[in-house]
């Protein structure tokens, strides 16, 4: 595994634009960009914006907010078994 060293500068300079281009927040009238468009678009390195945006996304979110976002995936997943089990024709989402 490699090593990444964000410069805190980039990161102060460019956090908030990264989070509101990305999809780290719902958008009712557009999709967020994915990395490598924000990459594009601010002229950075798709790596530097993955980490500009995981590292603003840990100082954004507190701790209670992942842990409910993990419910709501665990309980999707345990409804989504529960429908297959009563539709075999269900396919995978």
């Amino acid at each position: 595994m490699t090593f990444f060293r964000l410069d805190p500068e980039v990161y102060a300079r460019h956090r908030d634009e990264v989070l509101r281009l990305s999809n780290s927040f719902q958008k009712i009238d557009a999709r967020g960009l994915s990395d490598r468009e924000i990459a594009e678009r601010l002229g950075l390195d798709e790596r530097t914006v993955t980490e500009i945006r995981v590292v603003a996304e840990r100082d954004v979110y507190p701790l209670d907010e992942w842990a409910r976002a993990i419910e709501f995936k665990n309980k999707a997943c345990r409804d989504w078994s529960a429908a297959a089990l009563k539709r075999p024709d269900l396919k995978e989402p």
